[in-house]
């Protein structure tokens, strides 16, 4: 008899299983460093998510649906039943418009799963929220789990045939014994000779499929054992093992309670067949089995008295699975010893970049403060050199009033280069300490901060000295703050006067518009201007101290530096630029609305 075929779209995944390739998923999603590892498995018309991994930001939840037909990445893997790896959908043509980009995943890998009889089970993938060309590593880990998934298949497969070819074989048989029965009253010893011989092709068909069979009396306690299950307990002779207590002492001390828990269970409720898997005691050594066993016989009562099933030795099944537990140890092992190597190379750079920002700090300071110190000494030097030769006149009766004159002349210039290279120098000084400065001297207060701008938005751009350039300032009256409002107004007056000096270079009229409001604890600060902007490969340097696209010409380049620091250091909060050539640059400040 041919065993029915198997439908594979009905085969259920049983929890040891969809256990075992979740915790294969969620180890993928960490090694490879991604938010999604996924298994789905085709329903058509629709493919479902049938195991999602644990990672944070994965958007896909268990058993959510999708249809086919919409240009899904899995849908082409499985039509070809070819790997598929998607870098960056969003520069790809052909996946520019694939569902999952809404999702923000734009880059994919994936591999068909297929079941022993070559239909498709669904895809084993990863996907991305950044580009990522994975590499041949990731894609050699993506094709070891991918095998040790359509393994579990096979097996899931294969029990679900031999559990047909079982029932089917059973099916056979009981409609042989009832026609058997039938012929019975034609003739008993006819009908009792041709149940042995049905009985003894049932054992020869387990027994040749490696399977050895054993039959229990439980009303005595007696247990027959075919040949082959014999060999497979490791049995000498029949009468080793007779009864069903001798049986219970070959089985694993850590196994028996579970075993005989539930064998009572089953046969409280003898439905369907009875599955266990355990160890026994075989020539001084533990092998695994796989026991399946039946009721076939109760009494009037329904209390079972006969049972009849078979044995499987599963030891080389359950060594895999403890060697692929230790891999995955492993593996997890790795992942931390690099984990570890990664941060203690990211702290080694992150000191670097630290002391190279010194670096750029002290040489931009030496750099400013170069020039007034130079003067000064320059003055002093002939100063000093003219009050000698004034000396040296004197002493000798030769000073003339011409002399005298010059030189008053001379030191009056010396003395004001002098004081304006002082000043200067103060000045750079004073704005050299706002850049390292912690804190204001103002405590905090609550305040409007719309009430706060106007008034300083009249100073820094009166009508009367800048009646071109339209100011817009959009701030609730009713929104308050617990903040540094001198910390807000230098942080606007930096950004007008970078404005003025940068922006607005070579033009007398503009737009500037500030808008704030409070975003649940924040509060976000948008400043923009109308102005040239600013190329996109000075983005990153603009806050930089000493930074400055004006050097020699009045510009010092610490005005955004300390906008930066203001942000940052004082109002506990981030600050972010969007800007283009052409089109005006914006500056996105948020700030927590009460900064510890």
């Amino acid at each position: 008899m041919q065993p029915p075929g198997i439908e594979t779209h009905h085969l259920t995944v049983s929890h040891e299983y969809s256990e075992k390739w979740q915790q294969v998923l969620d180890l993928l999603a960490r090694i490879v460093s991604i938010p999604s590892a996924l298994i789905m498995r085709v329903q058509a018309p629709q493919i479902r998510v049938f195991l999602s991994s644990r990672s944070e930001g994965n958007p896909y939840e268990e058993d959510e649906l999708a249809d086919l037909g919409t240009g899904l990445y899995c849908e082409t893997v499985m039509s070809t039943r070819q790997a598929l790896t998607v870098p960056n959908a969003l520069t790809d043509p052909r996946w520019d418009h694939n569902p999952d980009i809404k999702l923000g995943m734009i880059s994919y890998m994936g591999l068909p799963l297929t079941w022993p009889n070559d239909e498709i089970f669904g895809t084993i993938c990863i996907l991305d929220r950044a580009e990522n060309h994975y590499t041949a590593n990731y894609r050699a880990l993506l094709a070891q789990f991918r095998a040790l998934v359509e393994r579990d298949l096979k097996q899931i497969y294969n029990d679900k045939a031999r559990a047909q070819e079982d029932a089917a074989l059973r099916a056979e048989e009981a409609e042989r014994v009832r026609r058997e029965f039938e012929l019975l009253r034609a003739g008993e010893r006819k009908a009792l000779r041709a149940l042995r011989e049905s009985e003894e092709r049932w054992h020869f068909a387990l027994e040749g499929a490696g399977d050895g069979v054993w039959d229990w009396n439980l009303a005595s306690g007696d247990i027959y054992f075919s040949n082959r299950c014999r060999q497979l307990l490791g049995l000498r002779n029949a009468m080793e093992i007779g009864d069903f207590k001798l049986w219970q002492t070959g089985i694993h001390p850590d196994d028996l309670p579970t075993v005989l828990a539930d064998l009572a269970s089953y046969l409280r409720l003898p439905r369907d067949s009875f599955i266990t898997e355990h160890r026994f005691l075989k020539d001084h050594s533990w092998i695994w089995l796989l026991g399946r066993g039946m009721v076939v016989s109760q009494d009037a009562q329904g209390q079972p008295l006969r049972m009849i099933g078979t044995y499987s030795d599963i030891t080389r099944r359950r060594q895999a699975e403890e060697e692929l537990q230790q891999l995955n140890i492993h593996l997890e092992e790795r992942v931390a010893s690099r984990t570890a190597e990664l941060k203690k190379a990211m702290q080694q750079i992150s000191i670097a970049e630290k002391q190279n920002a010194l670096a750029r700090m002290v040489a931009g300071m030496a750099h400013e403060l170069n020039t007034p110190i130079g003067n000064i000494l320059l003055c002093s030097t002939q100063i000093l050199a003219d009050v000698q030769t004034i000396a040296q006149a004197e002493a000798t009766q030769q000073l003339s009033r011409s002399q005298l004159r010059d030189f008053l002349d001379k030191a009056a210039e010396s003395c004001e280069l002098l004081q304006r290279s002082s000043e200067q120098s103060a000045d750079l000084i004073g704005r050299f300490k706002q850049i390292v400065v912690d804190q204001l001297d103002q405590p905090k207060r609550n305040f409007n901060p719309g009430a706060i701008l106007a008034k300083l938005l009249e100073i820094l751009l009166p009508a009367a000295h800048h009646p071109r350039i339209k100011l817009t300032l959009d701030c609730s009256p009713d929104l308050l703050i617990h903040s540094y409002p001198s910390a807000l107004e230098q942080l606007i007056s930096h950004l007008v006067a970078n404005t003025l000096t940068h922006g607005f270079q070579g033009r007398n009229e503009g737009s500037i518009q500030i808008a704030i409001q409070r975003q649940q604890n924040e509060i976000i600060l948008r400043y923009a201007d109308n102005g040239q902007g600013i190329i996109p490969e000075l983005h990153s340097k603009v806050f930089d101290p000493f930074f400055t696209t004006r050097m020699g010409q009045g510009g010092v380049g610490l005005g955004l530096a300390l906008v930066h620091n203001i942000v940052h250091i004082i109002l506990k909060g981030q600050i972010r630029l969007e800007s283009e050539p052409g089109h005006g640059a914006a500056f996105i400040i948020s700030f927590p609305s009460e900064p510890h």
